[in-house]
């Protein structure tokens, strides 16, 4: 009942701020990305090839963003685009007059085409703008309907001119991207992996080991957790084995894991938690020999600069997100727990409940699982 009041209070802001006459423009394209991290690294290197695209020469650009990946943005792909329109999405969320604010402003560019490539496409957030900007022609997936609750089927029946449709199931995100881009530029796509232009990176200021690791221990979702006392075993293994020293990062609210870390951890540590940028947070990344972390944009931050990841994942969406194909990273190691794994081995195709999210513990996977693998790339000297 709550949810349906606020989404009658959303479908009134929205409605007030469509209200009223719009001047004329030249035609102008919107791309609607609004979603987290982890999904912009494995969609940005298509942005190019979508505004490159033939039909779109004559439109001023713009790009609804979200301000998470703001730094990243200016210094990789800020040139592609003639305007950004960043979003907050927590107040988008929760205060009505931010978020008429920021619907109004989106009206009133009068766009021609919105392109919103978003899999987990959201009534309430990324779709919201796509409807404020009343553009004349829209294009974007087949929602997610797992983000879709059974009162709001059919929604978007009228929302968009042309959905892009992929039968195939799970599919790795990336390739999804691609699929999409393909499907809105009429062309074959050349982007082959989530490289990063790694001459673009900042310089990290605090001084640096010649061998470390980096241990990513938080997670802005509660439910992502590997247990500390976990990440301390793997992490005295890479020392007391490779001499590898740990390098602690997070956000700034990550501050209660890394330093739950910090303090059961015995070695040598350098602690960078809440002290770098994302552009230097890639730096860190792109010098280590390794990352360890659970499912966090931190995994597809690090692939996209080369380093070799051990991510810990409870089965989530299976193969969306993890694995990595080896094409687009080769040496990208995810770690489930055992009962998903031999549940996968078992079927002939990924069980469907995998396709969703579970609530399968990460303390599930164990510290062994990544010893294991460590001691076996050690063998055969990869990092």
């Amino acid at each position: 009942m709550l949810n349906r009041l606020k989404g009658v209070l959303y479908d009134l802001t929205s409605l007030a701020a469509r209200a009223g006459s719009r001047k004329k423009t030249a035609p102008r394209l919107l791309i609607v990305r609004i979603d987290e991290i982890g999904d912009y690294i494995l969609w940005r290197n298509f942005l190019k090839e979508i505004v490159s695209a033939e039909k779109f020469k004559d439109h001023e650009i713009h790009l609804c963003g979200n301000q998470s990946w703001k730094s990243l943005f200016n210094l990789f792909d800020s040139k592609l685009v003639d305007e950004v329109h960043w979003i907050d999405k927590q107040r988008f969320k929760k205060d009505l007059r931010y978020r008429f604010s920021y619907l109004r402003k989106i009206f009133f560019c009068h766009f021609d085409v919105v392109i919103n490539p978003t899999f987990s496409r959201d009534l309430r957030n990324d779709d919201a703008i796509v409807k404020a900007a009343k553009a004349t022609y829209a294009i974007g997936m087949q929602a997610n309907a797992e983000n879709i609750k059974s009162y709001q089927k059919g929604y978007d029946t009228r929302l968009y001119d042309q959905l892009f449709t992929l039968q195939e199931k799970p599919i790795f995100e990336f390739l999804r991207n691609r699929l999409f881009t393909e499907f809105v530029t009429g062309a074959a796509s050349s982007v082959l992996n989530t490289q990063i232009q790694t001459d673009q990176l900042p310089v990290v200021e605090a001084p640096l080991p010649d061998k470390y690791f980096v241990v990513f221990p938080g997670s802005r979702h509660p439910s992502r957790i590997w247990p500390t006392g976990h990440f301390v075993t793997v992490s005295n293994y890479l020392y007391e084995q490779r001499g590898y020293t740990a390098v602690v990062c997070g956000a700034a609210n990550d501050e209660p894991y890394t330093t739950a870390f910090c303090d059961q951890y015995c070695h040598p540590f350098i602690n960078l938690s809440g002290k770098t940028s994302l552009p230097q947070l890639l730096s860190v990344l792109r010098g280590a020999r390794c990352l360890l972390s659970v499912d966090t944009g931190s995994v597809h931050l690090a692939a996209a600069v080369g380093c070799t990841v051990f991510g810990i994942f409870n089965g989530s969406q299976y193969k969306r997100f993890a694995p990595y194909p080896p094409a687009v990273a080769a040496n990208f190691f995810a770690f489930y727990p055992e009962q998903v794994m031999t549940a996968i081995a078992s079927s002939a195709t990924v069980p469907p409940e995998y396709e969703f999210v579970v609530d399968i513990p990460y303390a599930s996977v164990t510290t062994g699982q990544l010893i294991q693998k460590i001691e076996k790339w050690q063998a055969s000297e990869v990092f």
